[in-house]
């Protein structure tokens, strides 16, 4: 429940904030996401249950396979190494448009962490941080 902020190194390795490593494990499965200008990452055994229900649509509708070739297609395991650093290739951060030397930000969304350049996301908080013109009606929340 938190945003974190790290830079990319040379090689395109990435610190994972040592408050989520607990939870995630040894590894994370990183692909793109729904949302321009993110990518996901999920434990591998949240990654498989949404690669499972993937397959079971079927895959004679053209959205079902567009959706297949972006997050299945995409995914890459990327295991923690011994810093709590991951490597994630040159092209998954091309699609959030960073590179070697920029920073990202690491945003826990409970069942997967999202991954944006700090860029985009400081280009964003501003219009997106008011939730006043959302009809928040129809989410069954209390307490907000």
């Amino acid at each position: 429940m938190a945003r974190f902020t790290h830079t990319i190194d040379a090689k395109g390795r990435v610190f994972v904030p040592a408050r989520l490593r607990d939870s995630i494990g040894a590894s994370l499965i990183v692909t793109l996401s729904l949302d321009e200008g993110y990518l996901s990452a999920y434990t591998p055994e949240a990654f498989r249950a949404i690669r499972e229900q993937i397959g079971q649509l079927s895959g004679t509708d053209p959205a079902v396979r567009r959706l297949k070739r972006t997050i299945i297609g995409e995914a890459m395991p990327c295991d923690l190494d011994g810093q709590g650093r991951i490597s994630v290739s040159d092209e998954l951060w091309a699609a959030i448009g960073v590179r070697p030397s920029e920073e990202i930000c690491f945003i826990d969304m409970f069942d997967k962490l999202e991954i944006c350049a700090k860029s985009f996301y400081d280009s964003r908080k501003d219009e997106q941080r008011s939730l006043a013109s959302v009809d928040l009606t129809r989410f069954d929340v209390r307490g907000l």
